[in-house]
């Protein structure tokens, strides 16, 4: 080889092994062209080519980890902690929002909209809840690439100004238009991004911080049904809505304020790509998220109706709702830290447990006793705000972080036709009454039944 070399008018290159030499400056090496074949000079580091590991050992990671190698989370922190908060914020006030529109829907029928059939009517909250959901499928791609900041900024515009909007509403496309598309759209920006930036922060705990920011969505459906029926009786329904806006627009403000994103800019490639659902693991769970919402925001739906025809009155329907979403808070609460310590599935297999045991056990047999009434409101309440927060962590615990937002939104978008025909199905059981009757009740002007325990 080295004759071979030598013919040719090159230096015979030696072998590590083959030098005789103790002196660094003559071990022979392999320099850049044009550079001193020694260690006596040193070569500019742009004149050497990096070697990269094969792609494969990345992919191979990815897929026996479920996290690319570049993932470093957190999990914790005082920005870490203000996203939480963030999330929070934003929660209540979409979320929130959603948990209450039946109280909406009985209102419009009752007043603006009663000439309209109740299932035209059950239409306004069902795309408000769709448009809420359906369009995460775009929002999430847009936040891994973007960023949150100016998406959270569209959706406080559109958000709020549909409410303003609402309130000078008196045909039905006003309706349609301000609450179920401006709004919607709105909402859809709002939790999407409230949703998919923890899971950026946080990885052992993300059950955990999850859980610390999906109780938003409860507390405001605790306050929002107390301030609706206060509001119509003391305020009218302008100023009502003119004040609901108020106070989802300095809930989007701080949650634009405190949410931040971990990854840089332009890191992310995520698009709305199906092939996500090639992985037999992310089908599988949003299948399940759409069996849950479904099963959940029926409840949610039908329950106050339920209270109603047993023959009590639309203010204790509204106290048990109230009642639901306390116990859903707490369920948010207690939910992540077990899921963190018991694993996140196994989690949601007992909870789901937990939930038909209410429904089963408890509400069937025991429906038309108000004792029976608040017992499932609280369990149940437990069981369904923790599936609702643990949806998010499973999410994240068989995806990268950057791809994160791409995924939630590809499930909430399929699952936004599972809650749009349950919100809108089981709303419409309200006005199986007489709408009289329940509009008497929501003003707070009608008689008020003496009710029993048994």
């Amino acid at each position: 080889m080295q004759e071979s070399a030598t013919a040719s008018g090159q230096e015979p290159v030696q072998e590590p092994w083959q030098s005789t030499s103790t002196s660094m400056a003559e071990y022979p090496t392999s320099y850049p062209t044009g550079h001193n074949s020694t260690f006596d000079e040193e070569a500019p580091r742009s004149a050497f080519s990096v070697i990269e590991p094969p792609a494969e050992l990345s992919t191979l990671t990815t897929h026996l980890t479920g996290h690319s190698t570049d993932d470093t989370f957190p999990d914790g922190g005082l920005q870490a902690w203000c996203v939480v908060a963030g999330s929070f914020c934003l929660l209540m006030g979409t979320f929130g929002v959603m948990n209450t529109t039946g109280i909406l829907q009985n209102y419009f029928a009752t007043h603006q909209l009663a000439s309209y059939s109740p299932s035209a009517v059950g239409w306004i909250p069902g795309l408000f809840t769709f448009f809420g959901l359906c369009i995460s499928v775009q929002v999430g791609p847009m936040f891994d690439r973007y960023g949150p900041r100016g998406i959270l900024i569209a959706g406080t515009i559109c958000y709020v100004t549909g409410f303003i909007l609402l309130a000078e509403s008196h045909l039905y496309w006003h309706f349609v238009l301000t609450l179920g598309v401006l709004s919607g759209t709105g909402a859809a920006l709002l939790s999407t991004v409230a949703l998919a930036s923890v899971p950026q922060w946080f990885d052992r705990k993300a059950a955990f911080a999850i859980g610390i920011s999906m109780p938003g969505a409860g507390l405001g459906g605790v306050i929002f049904p107390f301030v609706f029926r206060a509001g119509f009786s003391n305020l009218g329904y302008k100023w009502t809505i003119r004040l609901m806006a108020l106070l989802v627009l300095i809930l989007c403000v701080l949650g634009t304020v405190l949410v931040k994103a971990r990854l840089p800019k332009g890191r992310s490639k995520s698009t709305i790509n199906l092939r996500s659902l090639q992985d037999a693991r992310f089908t599988w769970l949003t299948f399940g998220i759409f069996a849950l919402e479904l099963e959940v925001f029926a409840g949610l739906g039908l329950y106050p109706t339920y209270v109603i025809m047993q023959g009590f009155s639309t203010n204790t329907s509204v106290v048990l709702l109230a009642v639901q979403n306390v116990a859903s808070t707490i369920g948010r609460l207690v939910a992540g830290g077990v899921a963190d310590r018991f694993g996140r599935i196994n989690t949601q297999t007992g909870l789901i447990a937990l939930g038909a045991f209410a429904v089963f056990v408890i509400w069937l047999p025991f429906g038309n006793s108000l004792v029976g009434l608040y017992v499932f409101s609280v369990i149940f309440g437990l069981a369904s705000g923790s599936f609702l927060s643990l949806a998010p962590a499973c999410i994240g615990q068989i995806s990268r972080a950057s791809e994160v937002g791409g995924r939630f939104g590809l499930t909430y978008s399929i699952v936004s036709f599972a809650v749009t025909w349950s919100v809108r199905d089981g709303q419409m059981g309200v006005f199986e009454l007489p709408l009289e009757v329940a509009g008497k009740d929501l003003r707070g002007d009608g008689e008020m039944r003496e009710e029993s325990s048994s």
